[in-house]
């Protein structure tokens, strides 16, 4: 019923920019007298919008007094500096080879600029800094136990094995007559 109401209001004109559709949305719901909770509105937006790379990029939020710097998501435009919604199938981790000489951060940095940039011009590091150190990053180490203490075992022989199936079949069926009797 509400989705009826609000297409009522909207109709159903194509938006190529969401910013644009959103700040509609919010006047429709508004105007509707409509209350949506998160979950709702997250179904609802979910079931009339789809992916279009050629569309406008999504802001997430508008910086009046940032410092543009786009390796973290900080992007000018105009007078002001505006943070991008992410767009969560794009998203990638990387594994990056500790060098004690420099910081996490400078090396985080220097790979993204020569490894990423190259080819994603618009990519940016999420800053996630570790509690520990307050670098970029979460730092650890990936012990991979198989690599390093799997010891090679051969299966047993097939007769073996069946002969301990057939000692455990004798033993249930000798339970259920049992049972049975």
């Amino acid at each position: 019923i509400k989705a009826a109401q609000l297409k009522h209001v909207i109709g159903t004109e194509q938006f190529d920019d969401f910013n644009e559709f959103e700040s509609l949305l919010n006047q429709a719901i508004s105007q509707a007298a409509i209350s949506l909770d998160k979950s709702e509105r997250k179904q609802l937006i979910e079931a009339i919008t789809w992916k279009n790379p050629d569309a406008e990029k999504v802001i997430k939020k508008a910086h009046d007094k940032a410092t543009p710097n786009p390796l973290y998501g900080l992007f000018a435009m105009g007078s002001k500096v505006v943070e991008y919604d992410t767009d969560s199938d794009l998203r990638d981790n990387e594994n990056i080879p500790l060098d004690p000489s420099q910081s996490v951060t400078a090396l985080v940095e220097a790979y993204v600029q020569r490894e990423v940039l190259p080819h994603v011009p618009d990519a940016w590091i999420a800053d996630k800094r570790d509690e520990q150190d307050g670098e970029l990053g979460i730092v650890g180490y990936e012990i991979p136990f198989n690599r390093h203490f799997y010891v090679y075992e051969p299966p047993r022989d097939l007769a073996a094995i069946d002969a301990d199936l057939d000692a455990v079949s004798r033993e249930i069926m000798a339970l259920l007559s049992e049972i049975h009797s």
